[in-house]
């Protein structure tokens, strides 16, 4: 499948399976919970970020927070100080509501390790 560009995407490019950039971070501090606080916490404003930012690759930016928008980040483990993590991504979703056309994404975050330590929803309106 296809790797979405935030410059040539359009609602009728996109096909379900296409691939989202990938991007890499090296995380300073700690970014994430406690071991066994993972499913009570909000995740860090830094997971949000970052995946905001993966999105923003993939997607215009204006896209990103416009009427039917949606983002949910869900932290499974802690990021370590130190580590590097890895988002990638693909649609895994696409249709019509009303007025709105939308692209529906999954995301993974990961550590160096191959490690799970967070997982994302995200709904673009095209």
């Amino acid at each position: 499948m296809a790797r979405l560009w935030a410059k040539t995407v359009t609602f009728a490019s996109v096909r379900v399976g296409d691939q989202l950039p990938i991007l890499v971070k090296s995380e300073p501090r700690k970014l994430a919970v406690p071991p066994g606080a993972e499913a009570a916490v909000t995740p860090r404003p830094a997971l949000v970020a970052y995946v905001t930012e993966l999105l923003e690759k993939a997607f215009p930016p204006a896209a990103i927070s416009a009427r039917g928008s949606r983002l949910e980040v869900q932290a499974i483990h802690p990021v370590g100080e130190g580590d590097t993590i890895s988002l990638s991504g693909q649609v895994v979703g696409k249709r019509e509501e009303g007025d709105l056309r939308l692209v529906e994404c999954q995301i993974l975050v990961e550590n160096q390790a191959g490690q799970a330590v967070a997982r994302a929803l995200a709904v673009v309106p095209l």
